[in-house]
């Protein structure tokens, strides 16, 4: 049965994030970056979003980068230029899959990721 495009998301979202869990020594930075990425693209736009990730380049922002990419079936090196050439229509349609995609992470994210001690209200 084929799936829809939420579910591969989802799916491929699952062992990312399990991957950054098991392996980054950037887990604070990343988990702050994966919950606010969906609503950095709402504000400023696709191709705004993904050039901020380009031009920070930290670990963690090109970590992002690339699970955005993959997610999207692209390159992370070209993902930027074919977001710059696309016509408005393919624009916008690579907008809400990067939001979709986005929002797979974000939801990872939130499960296994573990809020830094000074996000927890003070409990330990």
């Amino acid at each position: 049965m084929p799936h829809i495009r939420s579910q591969k998301y989802a799916q491929r979202a699952l062992g990312l994030i399990q991957k950054v869990k098991d392996d980054n020594k950037q887990v604070k930075e990343y988990r702050t970056l994966a919950l606010n990425f969906p609503t950095m693209i709402l504000q400023s736009g696709l191709a705004q979003a993904i050039g901020f990730l380009q031009a920070k380049g930290k670990e963690e922002h090109l970590l992002l980068l690339a699970h955005i990419a993959e997610l999207l079936g692209e390159n992370k090196d070209s993902l930027h230029k074919k977001i710059l050439e696309a016509d408005l229509s393919h624009y916008q349609l690579l907008t809400r899959q990067a939001i979709e995609a986005a929002s797979s992470l974000k939801r990872y994210t939130q499960a296994l990721l573990p809020k830094p001690k000074d996000e927890q209200g003070g409990q330990s």
